[in-house]
């Protein structure tokens, strides 16, 4: 059983430690967010209280995306990825955010979500310009620019 979303203080500094904790157990290279462009973040914990999923919503070259999402790995395949990224899709909508971007390193996971590749080479650019500097790209990370379309 799971707590429901929790959503964390912008200026929760232990917080954002635990988040960052949790995402480099779960294999993820965790950036700290600049903190003027974090828009929310969202956690789910178990019933004794630790860490179970995480996602957050961020703006980045200038559009919003979902980043950061994590699930402990024995609770993968549990719908816990869904709630947490629903949560960020949630968020978005209420801010009137009409589209969302997701740097994927599990597509198949997102396109489920009704996310679609995304072809914007600018954006995608300076993403890639980003992974250049992260250990894990092109080891065991080839990302892809995803979209979805949350207001028509």
């Amino acid at each position: 059983m799971h707590s429901e979303i929790e959503r964390i203080s912008l200026t929760d500094k232990e917080a954002f430690k635990e988040i960052e904790e949790f995402c480099s157990k779960a294999g993820l290279p965790f950036f700290l967010p600049i903190m003027e462009n974090l828009l929310a973040q969202f956690v789910i914990r178990d019933v004794e209280g630790r860490m179970a999923a995480a996602a957050r919503l961020e703006h980045t070259f200038d559009h919003p995306f979902v980043e950061e999402v994590a699930v402990r790995e024995d609770l993968r395949g549990t719908g816990l990825g869904i709630k947490v990224v629903g949560a960020v899709l949630e968020e978005a909508r209420k801010r009137e955010i009409k589209t969302i971007w997701v740097m994927a390193r599990e597509p198949g996971f997102f396109r489920k979500m009704g996310f679609a590749e995304a072809s914007e080479k600018g954006l995608l650019g300076k993403l890639i310009a980003q992974c250049d500097e992260c250990r894990d790209y092109r080891s065991v990370c080839n990302p892809i620019l995803l979209k979805k379309t949350l207001i028509e």
